[in-house]
């Protein structure tokens, strides 16, 4: 995917997410006044303090995700014990040719740096190498990262949209919540890793349902969608100093 092509992607599912948020906003009563209004404030204050700021050239997250996911399944890449097997650079079944199933010759180099820098591989005895996980997360803001995250929000509001207009269970797509607003500060390591062992579960097995389905009908011709899921948690960082400056104002004016 080259950056005109994923530049385009963020900017039409960014467009999408705001557009529909516009709708709901609408939908909830506002008058377009008032949106314009609200618009010309967020905008005013997202530009404060990146004057000059770029986000870097990405590359496709999930194509990432694919040349790890198929490091682990794919039996060409695999030992006699089912683990994943240290590979060459070059070769039929090398690193480079792994990489190119997912990405056009230009971005292979590309890729293989971005695995390396990330941790993502590691080199081992023999100039061989590993992949030390089965997913890839990349931290740095890029074309790609923005294109994600307004997927995730365009994705989010479509569901909660057509959820609320269905007429039957059936039609019900998966979006729920939950959301507690006293969880002990000393509690929030633990729920990062209660979530994050939960979420790659769940990843994981709509992942494999799904690319099951994709791979038992990829020589048929079928009509075809995109079909997935968003996941994410969250932890207020303001709200234990909000708890503490009403406790402090509590215990003054009781005092």
């Amino acid at each position: 995917m080259n950056t005109d092509k994923t530049t385009n992607k963020a900017e039409r599912y960014a467009r999408e997410a705001i557009t529909q948020l516009f709708g709901l906003q609408l939908k909830a009563g506002s008058s377009v006044r008032a949106i314009r209004k609200l618009m010309t404030e967020c905008l005013a204050s997202a530009s404060k303090g990146v004057a000059g700021a770029r986000l870097e050239k990405g590359l496709d997250l999930h194509r990432l995700g694919s040349v790890l996911r198929t490091w682990h399944r794919e039996t060409q890449y695999l030992t006699r014990k089912g683990l994943p097997r240290s590979l060459f650079l070059e070769g039929r079944f090398g690193l480079r040719a792994l990489i190119g199933t997912y990405y056009p010759p230009g971005k292979v180099d590309a890729v293989f740096l971005k695995l390396k820098q990330t941790g993502l591989i590691e080199e081992g005895r023999g100039h061989r190498w590993l992949p030390t996980a089965r997913h890839a997360r990349i931290s740095a803001l890029t074309q790609e990262t923005l294109a994600h995250v307004s997927e995730g929000v365009a994705r989010f509001i479509e569901t909660v949209t057509q959820n609320a207009a269905a007429s039957a269970k059936k039609d019900l797509l998966f979006e729920r919540s939950c959301k507690v607003t006293r969880l002990p500060r000393s509690d929030a390591s633990a729920f990062r890793e209660f979530v994050s062992q939960q979420a790659f579960t769940f990843l994981i097995a709509v992942d494999d349902w799904l690319e099951s389905r994709v791979a038992r009908h990829q020589n048929v011709r079928k009509q075809t969608c995109t079909a997935g899921v968003f996941t994410f948690a969250y932890i207020d960082p303001l709200k234990e100093k909000g708890f503490r400056k009403r406790a402090a104002s509590t215990k003054t004016r009781e005092s």
